[in-house]
């Protein structure tokens, strides 16, 4: 058990209508959802059958939740970049072994947030040099209920996760 893939990429931009039209030109990136948002667009590579496989988020204007937290629009401090890549999101195969993930995150004093994102539940965390990463277990087809479409509150319920198994 492990880390299974890296499941996407989040970047900062400073267009994100034209960096959108970059990937989608010349990478063949499909933008999900509302593509004409000037603050983020999620999109899958040509090929691919994952939720996104790339995120584009309006340029750090203090909105990196995760990182150096920042939940009330601070302006980033010096060390946070306006640009350039935001964390990487890895997938693994279980709710029990993102749990274990989340622990020795924890543990090393390294955990960042958990959040139930619907379809996918994940917790973030920071390297020895404070990059931020994701790890992710998407709930599987058969097993999703009305519930993990819909917006929640973001918070990860680990007992219902982890009883629902997989």
């Amino acid at each position: 058990m492990g880390i299974k893939r890296l499941n996407h990429a989040v970047l900062y931009v400073s267009d994100v209508a034209g960096s959108a039209a970059f990937y989608r030109d010349v990478l063949g990136f499909r933008p999900k959802g509302d593509a004409a948002s000037p603050h983020a667009v999620f999109a899958q590579a040509a090929d691919s059958d994952n939720d996104h496989d790339l995120a584009l988020f309006r340029r750090n204007l203090g909105q990196q939740r995760s990182g150096p937290f920042s939940p009330s629009g601070e302006t980033p401090g010096p060390h946070q970049p306006a640009a350039g890549l935001y964390h990487l999101a890895w997938e693994v195969d279980t709710i029990a072994e993102l749990r274990r993930i989340r622990d020795e995150l924890a543990e090393l004093g390294k955990l960042g947030m958990e959040e139930d994102h619907g379809i996918h539940k994940s917790v973030y965390g920071h390297d020895p040099d404070g990059l931020l990463f994701e790890v992710c277990w998407f709930v599987p087809e058969a097993l999703l209920e009305a519930r993990d479409r819909e917006p929640g509150d973001g918070r990860l319920d680990w007992e219902r996760e982890l009883a629902r198994g997989a």
